[in-house]
């Protein structure tokens, strides 16, 4: 009897009537990583165009690919709460359908890290930040330990997360996304996270993000900052005090700056830093 291996890592891939073209590059880009023992999980959140065809297709080609459709429309943060639930991976890893694993050796790198590094529960990587045309726009690219992290992370939330991989046994213990902060929604996870654990980006890889135009998160900007303004607030007690008045001004400027200019500023500037 052919008894399946169970995978260590689980992917979680959400769409909502994306194009097939850019969904087909993103999927490639984690099927043809070096580190192969994943599912790939694909959660088409109730999608009206063709979008499942193309998932179909890609099923057929690659075993590991496990389809799901919801029934309704759950929106990104139920949708990711009821699928984690039910994936079968020591570790959970996040994909964007409009993003690309550039690097063939990401997953590879982030996993090798978190075995050898046990008190580490989350680890991520840099980021070249491209438009709908594959242009270069900037790139988000700066060495953080886990200190440099918890000292700036309430000024700016510095996780990519497309490349995010993670313990599922700490999702398991804190729960997962949770929906009252839709739009911020990992933000507000992250920030949870780690009062009770250490975190690291790692800087020898690069994912592609997307910017699209027509995100939620670009459509409801000013509600965005709002709710991280809100969560400047409910988190602050577990940071270091010192940098609180350098995030709180952070976060007004985010609101007052019109966020055409704040795009400008990025885009000529090689790393961000705060």
């Amino acid at each position: 009897m052919n008894i399946k291996k169970k995978p260590l890592v689980s992917i979680i891939l959400p769409t909502y009537n994306w194009k097939k073209e850019r969904f087909i590059e993103s999927v490639n880009s984690i099927l043809n990583q070096s580190f192969c023992n994943f599912e790939l999980i694909i959660i088409n959140d109730a999608s009206t165009n063709n979008i499942e065809e193309t998932i179909e297709e890609l099923k057929l080609k690659d075993e590991r690919i496990v389809y799901i459709k919801n029934e309704n429309n759950l929106k990104l943060t139920k949708s990711l709460n009821k699928w984690i639930s039910l994936a079968n991976g020591k570790y959970i890893a996040r994909a964007d359908d409009d993003d690309i694993w550039s690097d063939e050796k990401q997953l590879k790198t982030q996993i090798e890290f978190m075995e050898n590094n046990l008190d580490y529960w989350i680890v991520w990587t840099n980021a070249e930040i491209i438009d709908e045309n594959w242009n270069y726009q900037y790139i988000i690219n700066r060495p953080w330990t886990d200190k440099e992290l918890r000292e700036n992370m309430l000024v700016w939330n510095r996780f990519i997360h497309s490349s995010i991989v993670i313990r599922k046994a700490i999702l398991d213990k804190i729960w997962w996304y949770n929906p009252k902060w839709n739009m911020v929604e990992d933000y507000e996870l992250w920030l949870r996270i780690w009062t009770i654990s250490k975190i690291r980006n790692l800087t020898d890889i690069n994912s592609k993000v997307r910017v699209n135009t027509k995100s939620i998160t670009r459509k409801n900007y000013r509600k965005q900052k709002w709710l991280t303004l809100k969560l400047f607030f409910k988190y602050f007690k577990y940071y270091p005090k010192k940098y609180c008045l350098k995030a709180l001004c952070f976060r007004f400027w985010e609101l007052i700056i019109p966020p055409q200019i704040i795009r400008y500023i990025l885009k000529k500037m090689r790393h961000i830093g705060i």
